[in-house]
């Protein structure tokens, strides 16, 4: 070991992690437990300084020894439900931030964190109330007027939750978690032009920056005779949605050209979106394969164009698959037998917006009851194998995901259909951007597009809204679509 005694290297490892050397962490701290190996410190730094990297298993570990070394340092405890927290247990988790509360009440994060974990176990008022204790510790703590305002934005109570997002801003102006909150309730509420400017709040959240280029980015000005370089974000769903948007462009005499991920390149492309669509995968950083005098993201169009509900561009169809693969669907199916639906009950899994706004298929079987009509899922990825050869048989719905390679084929299937019915997917938009009746059922804390209470929705003419009278009740709201769906047949 080095001359350098033990308090000095705790102090410049803490120094370190700090500036998230990670590195130079570990080698400080190894220094230290090469000497004593029972110190405490190092272990809790170590655990630290591994779930600052990514490694919350390590750290759960690592934190789990320092507090066999001693047991009364309430921030080993909060440091260990943090890595528990992240490894999704719950309990565990929720029994390290309750003992680093009861070794020191005072400190308003350990309630928030508390809070969190009992929120993701589904008990809000229990949230709420350690919340409320975090303020009362620290009256101008941002996250707990944010967590606040998130929860009272789930419960639609929106003036309330706009107050909390406002609070957490008076300290925290630039917090752009905040700012996106205040977008969302402003969007669902209908107060569209306050909100378009919040919205771009977007590209300062962590884990979505804007595309850097070297022309201009487009600031609402005279579009004519520009070259101007649009490309998708977000979701699937989000760019189905706001590609309407690019012929509001060219119909003021821009000449656009279009980027979007590969799945959606056929598709826009044989829509006449713009003068040239591309395709770039998410991780592509390179320049697009042309010139361009301006650009914006897609989102932002609305904003420059000063979007209201009233002027929003509805006009459907605004998506046209190839009439080739709308025939060949139509020879695919074969002849007409009562009415046909698709079905579509889960998003991508892996997105933690899934988790409340998708069902399973078990949920969908309801409406199946419904005789006179011919069943196809249209479901994508993992839970498509929900539909089993047993479920097939006894439920007549006849799968197609092996043969939905892109978005255009869906989209050529759904031209063939008379109706869609799916839970909050890209499903949707595109049934919707393609003028396909589509029944869309909701959750009660649903997306700020879907606006709160209304059955229709201003964006797609075609599409009518069901939604979840309590939360969780997707048998209620499948109840509602079964009996519309026997009204229909």
């Amino acid at each position: 070991m080095s001359g350098i005694a033990i308090p000095d290297l705790i102090a410049r490892a803490t120094q370190s992690l700090a500036k998230q050397e990670h590195v130079q962490v570990n080698t400080l701290l190894r220094q230290v437990l090469e000497s004593d190996p029972t110190h405490a410190d190092a272990w809790y730094l170590l655990g630290v300084n591994a779930n600052a990297m990514n490694h919350p298993e390590l750290g759960r570990q690592l934190l789990a020894r320092a507090i066999a070394f001693q047991a009364d340092r309430p921030l080993y405890h909060f440091h260990l439900g943090s890595c528990l927290h992240t490894l999704g247990q719950l309990n565990e988790a929720e029994r390290a931030f309750a003992t680093a509360i009861a070794l020191n009440p005072m400190l308003a994060e350990f309630h928030i964190n508390l809070g969190n974990v009992r929120l993701n176990q589904g008990d809000t008022p229990a949230a709420i109330a350690c919340y409320e204790e975090a303020l009362r510790l620290n009256p101008d703590h941002k996250d707990a007027h944010h967590n606040l305002g998130v929860i009272l934005q789930s419960m639609n109570a929106h003036a309330a939750a706009l107050e909390r997002f406002r609070a957490a801003l008076r300290t925290h102006p630039d917090n752009a978690t905040s700012h996106m909150g205040i977008a969302a309730s402003l969007l669902k509420t209908g107060r569209f032009l306050e909100a378009w400017p919040e919205y771009e709040w977007r590209f300062r959240l962590a884990n979505h920056s804007a595309r850097i280029c070297p022309a201009p980015r487009w600031d609402g000005s005279d579009p004519a005779g520009k070259r101007i370089y649009v490309y998708t974000e977000q979701g699937f769903g989000d760019a189905l949605m706001f590609a309407r948007f690019t012929q509001e462009l060219n119909r003021l005499g821009a000449t656009v050209r279009l980027e979007c991920r590969p799945e959606l390149l056929s598709l826009f492309a044989a829509s006449a979106l713009a003068e040239r669509v591309t395709a770039r995968d998410t991780e592509d950083k390179n320049p697009p394969p042309f010139d361009y005098d301006l650009h914006i993201p897609l989102m932002s169009l609305p904003l420059r164009f000063n979007t209201t509900l009233d002027t929003l561009p509805a006009r459907v169809p605004y998506l046209h698959p190839p009439q080739e693969r709308i025939a060949a669907w139509t020879k695919r199916l074969g002849p007409r037998q009562g009415l046909r639906v698709g079905l579509s009950w889960s998003g991508n899994p892996n997105a933690s917006v899934n988790r409340e706004r998708a069902c399973t298929l078990e949920m969908f079987l309801p409406l199946t009851q419904v005789p006179g009509i011919t069943f196809y899922a249209l479901q994508k990825g993992p839970p498509a194998t929900q539909l089993t050869p047993e479920i097939q048989a006894r439920h007549g719905i006849i799968p197609l995901e092996a043969e939905l390679t892109d978005f255009t084929e869906t989209a050529a299937l759904m031209r063939n259909l008379d109706l869609v019915i799916s839970t909050d997917t890209a499903v949707v938009h595109l049934a919707g951007g393609l003028g396909v009746p589509v029944w869309t059922l909701l959750h009660t804390a649903c997306e700020w597009r879907w606006l709160e209470t209304r059955p229709d929705s201003p964006w797609y003419p075609t599409m009518r809204l069901f939604r979840q009278a309590t939360p969780g009740d997707w048998a209620g709201v499948i109840d509602a679509a079964r009996r519309a769906l026997a009204e229909l047949t």
